[in-house]
């Protein structure tokens, strides 16, 4: 399982953001090309410097488009309120407005150095410090984020599997791979000596739970950038394809891990065509994966909703009723289960939904339907 997690750095403008979404939701032409069809969500600024895409300075119809993103799931993701965005006043400005249309985003991705990230350590932010002017956790978290980026990313494709050094050697370019997998062991020397900062990396762990200065909880995620170049090199439109190569996905694939890719597909784009013809081979590469049945390739929220439904699911089942509980806010698209016998009655939190029977040799599952987010095309 995959998400591509695309923060919108330098994207320059509307219409190459609405380009991009289009061309990696839908099978429509786009300014790109034949769009590929996969599920793929897109983070979002509210206040920077005027040549680059935010939400403040965007006009009036192309806001409303952004609106119906979040509302179809398709943009999922805080890329912190942005570089402007230094008190308060300005994070409590941008969740009145989505609050006001009924806009939901679970997921925050600290930006480089914005003053409102909620890292402390590698982004440097003071979002959850109640000491500094622009202290948000306590509505940003109360507004609804649930899952947080604070910078942590690793070369290794493919988590909540065991740590192998064979996913982020690559053979063409041995002696650099070599390097990124030596600073992966020693990370995990690290966090196995006790330094928190490499936590995730000592057990391959995609999520953990993630204390904020200000005492509340949230969700920690790490995202994987398998360049063979480093972890900080090709995370742009220029790198993308060299990331994501056919041996990256066979790791993933045959490990049967899961994995957030940390991108940047509006910085760096073509002139002509946005996304070069390599980045377009890779997205086409992750469609014929998904074709295939071999990968599913989901927003960066729908991946994390489902890993948190598998973690905290209750299960209660007899011959003719199967209940499930979940957190509330946590759906349970895509859970399964062996069973034998008739297909019974299935809750989820009370309500009745209809599971899928998979017959696969002697063995029967049930399913709660993965429905494909509907992507929004403009008026």
């Amino acid at each position: 399982m995959l998400a591509v997690c695309s923060d919108l750095d330098e994207t320059p403008d509307a219409d190459t953001y609405f380009a991009i979404a289009k061309y990696l939701n839908t099978g429509e032409q786009t300014p790109i090309g034949k769009g590929v069809g996969l599920e793929i969500g897109n983070t979002l600024f509210f206040d920077m410097a005027p040549g680059e895409f935010s939400y403040w300075g965007a006009c009036e119809a192309e806001r409303r488009y952004a609106r119906a993103l979040i509302h179809s799931g398709h943009i999922d993701c805080l890329h912190s309120f942005g570089d402007l965005a230094a008190t308060r006043d300005h994070a409590q400005r941008a969740l009145d407005e989505l609050e006001r249309h009924n806009c939901r985003i679970r997921c925050w991705v600290d930006h480089a150095i914005a003053p409102s990230n909620l890292g402390p350590d590698i982004m440097a932010g003071f979002g959850d410090d109640p000491e500094h002017e622009v202290y948000h956790a306590d509505l940003t978290l109360a507004y609804g984020i649930r899952y947080v980026w604070v910078g942590r990313v690793t070369a290794c494709i493919g988590q909540n599997v065991p740590y192998s050094p064979t996913t982020s050697l690559r053979a063409e370019r041995s002696l650099q791979s070599l390097i990124n997998t030596g600073r992966d062991i020693a990370k995990i020397a690290r966090a196995t000596l006790g330094d928190d900062k490499y936590g995730m990396h000592r057990g391959n762990l995609l999520m953990r739970p993630f204390a904020l200065r200000d005492g509340q909880r949230a969700t920690e995620f790490i995202r994987c950038n398998p360049h063979p170049h480093g972890v900080s090199v090709g995370d742009d439109a220029l790198g993308f394809g060299q990331a994501i190569t056919e041996a990256a996905l066979g790791h993933l694939i045959q490990r049967r891990g899961v994995s957030v890719i940390y991108t940047h597909l509006g910085k760096h784009v073509d002139a002509e065509h946005i996304l070069p013809a390599q980045t377009r081979m890779g997205f086409e590469r992750l469609a014929d994966a998904q074709h295939r049945g071999d990968i599913l390739i989901a927003t960066t929220r729908r991946l994390l909703d489902y890993l948190t439904a598998r973690q905290t699911v209750q299960f209660e089942a007899s011959p003719s009723l199967v209940a499930l509980t979940l957190p509330s806010g946590i759906p349970g698209d895509g859970l399964a289960w062996r069973w034998q016998g008739e297909t019974p009655r299935v809750t989820v939190n009370g309500r009745d939904v209809s599971p899928v029977r998979v017959e696969e040799g002697w063995r029967t599952w049930l399913t709660l339907p993965w429905p494909r987010l509907s992507f929004p095309l403009p008026d």
